[in-house]
């Protein structure tokens, strides 16, 4: 064999290694478990440098919903679909349309909204069975899995779908 072929052989996996990089997507996905997932989602939360996309059958937190409106005050977007139909949601409702971030009911069209969906910076999606709830986050047995990749911007078409269905 001569020089030439060995220089094309390893030419073509430097070349494979660099496309590799360049075009093939990134994926990451962790588990976030409760009890004591409260931390990691606030940290979530305030990582966000644009945007903050969440779609939640129940949000009543306190400090969820503050770290939410401290991201607002910071000049982040901050876009929530809660479910009314639990009952649970009026509070984190009203304090988050009191301090302007942008809320909204889910649409009737289904049965009930229940997804567990929060995006930041349309970068990475937690999604699972957390609700943004004290027991939730702090008591019971939950599973999400905090995910980076292509399957981000599916799940924000998802989102801007129920939020363009959102009811007043």
């Amino acid at each position: 064999m001569n020089k030439d072929f060995f220089a094309g052989v390893f030419a073509g996996v430097i070349l494979f290694f660099v496309l590799s990089f360049l075009f093939l997507p990134a994926y990451s996905v962790s588990v976030i478990s409760s009890p004591g997932a409260e931390d990691e989602i606030l940290s979530l939360i305030d990582s966000a440098q644009h945007s903050i996309y969440i779609d939640m059958y129940i949000l009543t937190s306190e400090k969820v919903v503050d770290a939410l409106i401290s991201a607002h005050y910071r000049g982040v977007e901050v876009k929530v679909i809660l479910e009314e139909r639990t009952g649970a949601n009026s509070l984190a409702f009203s304090r988050l349309e009191g301090a302007g971030t942008q809320v909204c009911w889910a649409s009737a069209v289904y049965k009930l909204s229940h997804p567990k969906l929060v995006v930041v910076d349309n970068q990475k999606a937690l999604v699972g069975s957390h609700n943004l709830s004290n027991s939730a986050l702090n008591s019971n047995r939950e599973i999400s899995l905090l995910v980076q990749g292509n399957v981000v911007s599916t799940l924000i078409s998802l989102f801007n779908s129920d939020w363009d269905a959102c009811s007043t």
